[in-house]
């Protein structure tokens, strides 16, 4: 009985580091890295949704902004402009008949946020470019001559239609710092209601917005 020698803390931490370590496998250990990397991923394009789902900017390194801020495609007779206010000419924009068809209108409204004007250098609709022109009236929807035909487009900075002034005579379609103009495009094709339809304007120095309205809408 006297050789019996008791188990020391000493003897026990040594026996304990001889068992073996629990640890995550690593097949276990990517697989939450992965679901980390998932969950701070969609948080990020969450709070970023807002933005991308506007525009896009592409392009050359000098800093421009430009926002479609609001537009109106619905099928009636009198769209508004970017100030809320109806366009004042007789039937400016289409006939309401439950279907937008060619030649009838829509209204975009685009915020230039640069602290200098920019160019519109190219405006696709629909995946078809738009033409700039300078009528001095919008001129009634219907094939008139007077006004912008099938695959043209006027901006207005005002809502008159039927006089001169409210409607850009410059030779080239410009927006000046700060400001917000309403694109009037005349429809090259039959628009069905509901459809997602994309904007796409490319600025002078090569910068590139990308957006996507609805079509039988009126937003801002």
């Amino acid at each position: 009985m006297n050789n019996y020698i008791p188990l020391t803390h000493k003897h026990k931490s040594h026996h304990s580091r001889n068992l073996p370590r629990r640890a995550v496998a690593p097949v276990i250990a990517t697989l939450l890295l992965v679901a980390i990397a998932v969950v701070g991923g969609s948080i990020i394009f969450v709070f970023a949704q807002g933005f991308f789902s506007t525009t896009q900017v592409s392009g050359s390194i000098d800093p421009e902004l430009v926002k479609i801020v609001g537009y109106d495609t619905r099928d009636v007779q009198t769209l508004k402009i970017h100030n809320g206010l109806d366009i004042d000419g007789s039937n400016c924009c289409g006939d309401p008949d439950g279907k937008k068809s060619i030649d009838e209108r829509i209204t975009i409204y685009i915020q230039n946020n640069t602290p200098l004007p920019i160019i519109i250098a190219e405006l696709r609709f629909v995946g078809v470019v738009y033409q700039y022109t300078t009528y001095e009236k919008l001129g009634p929807w219907n094939p008139d001559p007077i006004g912008p035909q099938p695959g043209e487009y006027v901006i207005m900075t005002g809502p008159d239609a039927k006089n001169n002034g409210d409607i850009l005579q410059e030779p080239t379609p410009k927006i000046q710092a700060g400001g917000i103009v309403t694109l009037v495009l005349d429809l090259d094709r039959d628009l069905k209601g509901g459809r997602d339809m994309q904007v796409k304007l490319t600025t002078l120095k090569g910068n590139v917005f990308v957006s996507t309205i609805l079509a039988g809408q009126q937003v801002g």
